[in-house]
């Protein structure tokens, strides 16, 4: 993600990532953010739904030994996002502790990142094609999401000879994320 994005994910929600600065043991935030900026406000949004559930229901806020805590609104001063990144095409949103219903939050993002073109942001559910056609694509050598017009791109950068790039195994195994 480029430095921008970074920047304004940090300083708009800095106590998800107050431990970026402390090295690789604490968090692997370090890193940055290891996606493209397609995914930017997916992101963004998941970190604002986050803060939200906090500040608007109770939740435990234990003590620095995680002996003792209370139950109260606001986010949990243990609460970190460890790692955000691409993995086999979809978003990967790694925090610590936290209750179940952050957990479904983040599973809602990484499930919606199978339709937003990581490159350029595109739902790409919303796109009228013409044939065969995968959000989920795997013909490159790795698997990303991408839209198609992304895809043409990817494919001039890195040289590969224009075709179908649907792969063989989605093709046989009628995956998901194909539209045909």
């Amino acid at each position: 993600m480029n430095k921008e994005n970074t920047e304004k994910l940090f300083n708009d929600f800095p106590e998800f990532f107050n431990s970026r600065n402390e090295g690789l043991m604490a968090s692997l935030m370090s890193f940055g953010f290891e996606c493209h900026d397609g995914w930017f406000d997916l992101i963004y949004n998941l970190c604002s739904d986050i803060k939200d559930w906090y500040m608007n229901n109770e939740s435990r806020h234990y003590d620095e030994n995680y002996e003792n805590y209370e139950v109260k609104k606001g986010i949990q001063p243990h609460f970190q996002v460890q790692q955000v990144k691409e993995k086999f095409g979809t978003l990967r949103f790694y925090i610590g502790f936290a209750p179940k219903a952050i957990h479904d939050l983040i599973r809602k993002a990484e499930n919606d990142s199978y339709f937003i073109c990581e490159r350029c942001g595109d739902d790409v559910r919303t796109h009228e094609f013409d044939g065969y056609h995968s959000y989920y694509r795997d013909d490159l050598g790795w698997v990303q999401t991408l839209c198609d017009k992304c895809l043409k791109k990817e494919i001039e950068r890195v040289g590969l000879v224009d075709g179908d790039y649907v792969s063989d195994w989605q093709k046989k195994h009628n995956a998901p994320f194909v539209r045909g």
